[in-house]
């Protein structure tokens, strides 16, 4: 008979140890598994922390602009504003002359600014305006066309500063304003006399108005006021109309004093001069 060689059983595991080993291999399995998406996540991690910080510096470079912009238009406004009230306080003279010598031709002139009025101070105003609000004055525009108007336009100081944007590093921000002077009053067709019923009395008192007198810049105050400026003994009362409402100046008083504030409006123009 040919010799038959059995193999020898391979032992069976016992459930036991079954489980211990499908627990050791899924444990390693899920190990290495691990440890590659873990190195996955720390790399997307790291964009997107790379991302967000890179946003919020581009949005602080834009604060930076926009706060350097402002700063430039309030230089331009206070520079505009500031040249108008210059050239309405250099008629202080003449009308105070024509007010009190009872001139209602001149008068008339003044009140409704016509004829031509060279004011050689307004654009040295407006940059001394410009400069204590931190800018210079690279334009200056007077049309000789009524009401006179006056164009400024401005480049601050300042940059915009470094930030993750290069180009702001050297970046300054530019503005443009336009202030107007406009008559407020009109002489009535009573012109000199008598009071009129229902007149009021002028007495330095600002009569109102839309829009007069802007904010004023850091560098102090320049208003209409001329007290102090006596009036002489003119031919009586005279009868203006402003502000659809009736006034009446008597300049005969030796304490007499005129505010061109009353009779003249200085105010932005906004409407029609787009911002550079």
């Amino acid at each position: 008979m040919p010799f038959v060689r059995r193999r020898r059983p391979v032992p069976r595991p016992s459930l036991v140890e079954g489980l211990h080993l499908r627990v050791f291999l899924a444990r390693r399995f899920n190990a290495r598994r691990f440890a590659e998406d873990r190195g996955q996540t720390v790399g997307i991690y790291i964009v997107a922390m790379a991302a967000l910080f890179f946003l919020a510096f581009a949005y602080f470079a834009v604060g930076q602009a926009t706060v350097t912009r402002n700063s430039a238009q309030t230089a331009a406004d206070a520079a505009a504003l500031a040249a108008a009230r210059d050239y309405r306080d250099q008629m202080k003279g003449d009308f105070l002359k024509d007010l009190t010598g009872g001139d209602l031709q001149g008068l008339g002139q003044l009140l409704n600014l016509t004829g031509e009025r060279q004011d050689p101070t307004a654009q040295t105003a407006a940059e001394e305006y410009a400069d204590d609000n931190g800018a210079t004055v690279t334009g200056f525009d007077n049309p000789s066309d009524s009401p006179p108007t006056f164009t400024v336009a401005v480049q601050t100081k300042g940059t915009v500063g470094p930030s993750v944007i290069g180009s702001t590093k050297d970046r300054r921000a530019v503005a443009k304003a336009t202030a107007v002077v406009e008559p407020r009053c009109t002489l009535d067709d009573q012109g000199l006399g008598g009071s009129p019923t229902g007149g009021q009395q002028s007495g330095g008192q600002d009569s109102g108005g839309a829009q007069t007198e802007s904010p004023q810049p850091g560098g102090g105050q320049t208003g209409g006021q001329t007290g102090g400026d006596k009036g002489g003994k003119g031919l009586g009362p005279i009868h203006l109309t402003c502000d659809s409402n009736p006034l009446t100046i008597d300049p005969t008083p030796a304490d007499f004093a005129v505010n061109l504030s009353d009779f003249y409006s200085v105010h932005l123009i906004t409407d029609d001069l787009p911002n550079q």
